[in-house]
């Protein structure tokens, strides 16, 4: 369906000319109109840490099961790390081997490698080239998202997009034949120019990943007179926040069907310009909407990498590492836990909308709510968190993290409000327990799940639950059915489990499992469900000596 979206509108629209593809003069009012809609709307949402099963997975070449990458350029100072993705730069003209910035990076860390390869125009593509090029980068044994002919929408690669289509599609099928390489198709900053990057997709069987550059922009191309339906169109100035930028491409998506996780392949925050060094007043709320915002808004995207350097020909400055305000920010974000740490891991959680109704439970009596809130030409307003009409906490900056102790609620129904300035939402949650859950008048747990013992099915007194992805049963059912020694320690709200001389124990709230004298990190902790300590299986059985197996089939927990 797409690949024919891609062709068609080449063809309607080469239409207009017998020797050479024209554009259509842009629609200008209804562009501005569009683009200051985008901008100027009011966006106010509570999110939660959901589990990292609720992330979207397109099943994409390369795409983690879950998450975000953060990556940067790679600075030769060597302050900043390759944080799991990074970029860095071919040309096949000149080089068909990495060079920007050290390919040792590239050799020497655990990271997805973004790179982008630069033409200035088709005449320049040689297959041949191309794949020499491969063959070299090949030679890294990395994973590798190839950005293959990037930005055409704003430079000579796109003056012929039917030629532009056919030349990415053959390049896509060399490097689909690599294993390590994913293929990345990325205009340039989508509400910055007049060419619809539409025209450009090359069809879902030639796209891996749908990347986009994004830059916040205090001054478009250096002008400090810009007009203010220039800043809205070029979403610079005070419109120069990257959730707004990805508003367009997210919406071409959803449009044409197209499921591919999103790249921002180029991303920056003006730290300074010409004109001199940008104010953190500008520079801060603006880096926390790109590290923050975009992964509440848009659980789609699933690697930024940040453009930590200045170019000597640009009038605009991004590098954060000189600028410890800015940097901060970044290691905030990258050690917050959204975020993924390597290749093949999972973020300790995802972002998500807090009447997605999932069953949320503390971890020593905390949940962590978050609030988004954009409101056009205020950069950082406050958001203050009510509990059942009563100010709770406040909030200065994006993520606006709220850490709700819920041990002094009732079991029963509650309310939180969202405020800032004359704007307000409410949430109506259940708390039972150690767990509460958004929009229900209780929290739901499973109750299909199963648990077999040496074969023979467990008679239990609480149903069980699924937490990120492991399953918690009633402690004492599955330790005595272990056949171990139980001790419930009422002041701490600590389990000791004896059994063959190993001993283990466990507190509620608490991810930490002593075995053996010895510490274990749980991904989850023992839950208090009514009157009942849930316990996770695999943990728990695995610690005693016992093998621990999944049937999908039956929804059952095979120990043995």
């Amino acid at each position: 369906m797409k690949r024919v979206f891609a062709l068609t509108m080449c063809l309607l629209m080469s239409a207009t000319t017998a020797f050479a593809y024209s554009f259509p003069e842009p629609d200008w009012g209804a562009l501005y109109k569009e683009r200051e809609a985008m901008v100027t709307q009011t966006e106010f949402e509570l999110y939660t840490e959901g589990g990292v099963q609720n992330a979207p997975n397109y099943g994409a070449l390369l795409e983690p099961p879950s998450g975000a990458y953060l990556g940067m350029t790679v600075d030769t100072a060597g302050s900043f790390k390759p944080l799991g993705a990074y970029l860095t730069y071919v040309t096949s003209t000149d080089h068909t081997d990495l060079y920007y910035p050290s390919n040792v990076e590239v050799q020497n860390a655990n990271v997805i490698t973004t790179v982008g390869w630069n033409y200035n125009s088709l005449d320049e593509v040689n297959l041949a080239n191309v794949k020499e090029t491969l063959d070299n980068l090949s030679k890294y044994n990395k994973l590798m998202l190839i950005r293959f002919a990037n930005e055409m929408n704003c430079s000579p690669l796109g003056d012929d997009p039917e030629r532009y289509i056919s030349v990415f599609r053959q390049a896509a099928d060399l490097i689909h034949s690599y294993p390590n390489f994913a293929v990345v198709w990325s205009p340039n900053d989508i509400g910055a120019l007049d060419r619809n990057f539409e025209y450009y997709y090359p069809g879902d069987e030639y796209v891996d990943w749908v990347g986009v550059s994004c830059y916040s922009l205090k001054y478009f191309q250096g002008n400090a007179n810009t007009a203010y339906k220039d800043s809205v169109y070029f979403m610079s100035g005070d419109y120069a926040w990257a959730t707004n930028k990805l508003k367009p491409v997210v919406k071409f998506m959803n449009d044409f069907g197209i499921r591919k996780p999103i790249i921002i392949t180029e991303s920056g925050v003006e730290t300074k310009n010409i004109y001199g060094d940008t104010t953190p007043q500008w520079t801060v709320p603006r880096m926390r909407n790109l590290l923050w915002g975009v992964i509440m808004k848009y659980p789609q995207v699933k690697a930024i990498n940040y453009f930590n350097v200045h170019r000597a020909d640009e009038a605009q400055w991004y590098d954060i590492t000189s600028r410890p305000y800015a940097a901060e920010i970044f290691r905030e974000a990258k050690d917050s836990g959204a975020y993924l740490k390597a290749p093949n891991t999972y973020p300790d959680f995802v972002f998500t909308p807090a009447d997605y109704g999932e069953t949320l439970f503390a971890e020593n009596n905390i949940v962590n709510l978050y609030t988004f809130a954009y409101v056009a030409n205020l950069p950082e307003p406050s958001v203050n968190y009510y509990v059942d009409g009563a100010w709770y906490s406040s909030g200065a900056q994006l993520p606006y993290k709220c850490a709700l102790d819920i041990s002094a609620l009732s079991d029963g129904v509650h309310e939180i409000e969202i405020r800032t300035y004359d704007i307000s939402k409410k949430y109506t949650f259940f708390k039972q327990g150690t767990a509460i859950k958004f929009g229900s008048i209780a929290p739901m747990y499973e109750d299909s799940i199963t648990v077999n013992v040496n074969g023979k099915n467990l008679s239990l007194d609480q149903n069980c639950v699924i937490v990120k992805d492991r399953t918690l049963v009633p402690l004492r059912a599955i330790f005595e059915s272990l056949g171990a020694d139980v001790d419930w320690d009422d002041a701490t709200s600590t389990v000791t489990a004896v059994k063959d001389g190993k001993k283990i124990s466990l507190t509620i709230g608490d991810k930490t499992l002593i075995a053996g004298g010895e510490a274990k990190t749980l991904d989850v902790p023992p839950q208090l469900i009514g009157s009942r300590t849930l316990v996770p299986v695999r943990a728990v059985s695995e610690s005693l000596g016992a093998n621990v197996n999944w049937d999908e089939t039956s929804k059952t927990v095979i120990i043995n």
